[in-house]
């Protein structure tokens, strides 16, 4: 387990970025949510996502990879610039389906754990203010690059209760989400690998599947409620987020598709710790989506590749995303 270095005289560095806007009209592009972040995995919802399998127990693994940007960024009252951060994360996550019906749906529980490796480049800034010798000294001090990384356990996801409806070609999910601060996390430490925030997750998730043909649309929406991260007396805002789906099955169980994400944060950050005021968080991507459906000595599989690209991204790290999803029935 390796410990990123420790940002080098903060105060100062925020200090002479509040003179640069100050004096220099220079306006700062700030990213929202504290880290840059939120708790819900932008993309883990696509193909299938309102289709309950039938009862029983599931496991799910989702290997995930993150590369992205930002210029500004809020970081545990301290401002990060200019920054290049990578997130590889493995997701375990175990669902048990019951036999028992609630509102003539399927009544199921279920759990999701994580380990992820979080690795940053801050990379070389260049100011251009209007006065030279500014810059010149600003390039000297805040120059140059830093590299390090961190790995440790993820916060929990525990969903208490999600219900399953079959609708002929309808086939919908309702379900909540508990976020639990229980990953790696040090205030003092520029990475980690959890967030230091309660949240509350309701979700929607919905697939029109035309079974003669084999067209399918798949909808997922949620709304994440964030409470304040104690250490740091920053509460982020509350957060929207849309998945979807369109594809096409095929032959022997394989379908190929587009798939992508909605995100927008519909709430102010605020508390305390927000010292850089209420910025609202934005990103759109899209990607394609390969995957397989099928059964291996009776118990049912799948696979699931995709790929985002985001398209438009404000106030939000700035990248490209990859998961590869195992799914089993046992």
């Amino acid at each position: 387990m390796n410990r990123a270095k420790s940002t080098s005289h903060p105060l100062v560095m925020s200090l002479m970025l509040t003179i640069m806007v100050i004096v220099c009209g220079f306006q700062p592009r700030v990213w929202a949510a504290e880290f840059g972040t939120g708790l819900y995995l932008l993309g883990y919802q696509s193909s299938l996502a309102g289709y309950m399998p039938a009862p029983g127990f599931y496991l799910r693994n989702d290997f995930y990879v993150y590369q992205g940007n930002a210029q500004i960024m809020p970081f545990a009252r301290r401002v990060e610039v200019d920054l290049r951060s990578r997130w590889i994360t493995d997701l375990i996550a175990g669902s048990y389906v019951t036999r028992l019906k609630i509102f003539g749906a399927n009544y199921a529980v279920g759990l999701v754990w994580s380990s992820a490796t979080n690795s940053f480049l801050k990379g070389n800034l260049q100011f251009d203010t209007r006065f030279p010798r500014l810059n010149r000294f600003l390039d000297r001090r805040f120059g140059g690059s830093e590299e390090g990384d961190y790995t440790g356990v993820g916060d929990l996801v525990v969903t208490p209760i999600s219900l399953g409806w079959h609708l002929s070609q309808f086939h919908i999910m309702a379900f909540g989400n508990l976020y639990a601060p229980v990953g790696s996390y040090n205030s003092d430490r520029r990475l980690n690998t959890g967030l230091n925030r309660w949240a509350l997750e309701p979700n929607l998730a919905v697939t029109w599947l035309q079974p003669k043909y084999g067209q399918e649309v798949s909808l997922s929406l949620g709304y994440t409620v964030n409470f304040e991260n104690p250490a740091t007396q920053y509460r982020t805002g509350n957060e929207f987020h849309l998945e979807y789906y369109l594809g096409q099955h095929l032959p022997m169980g394989f379908a190929l598709g587009l798939a992508g994400y909605i995100y927008q944060q519909v709430t102010a950050d605020t508390g305390s710790g927000a010292a850089l005021g209420a910025f609202h968080g934005q990103t759109i991507a899209l990607g394609p989506c390969l995957t397989f459906n099928g059964k291996i000595a009776g118990h049912d599989i799948g696979l699931n590749a995709r790929y985002y690209n985001e398209l438009k991204v404000v106030n939000r790290f700035n990248g490209q995303a990859f998961f590869l999803t195992l799914s089993l029935g046992i």
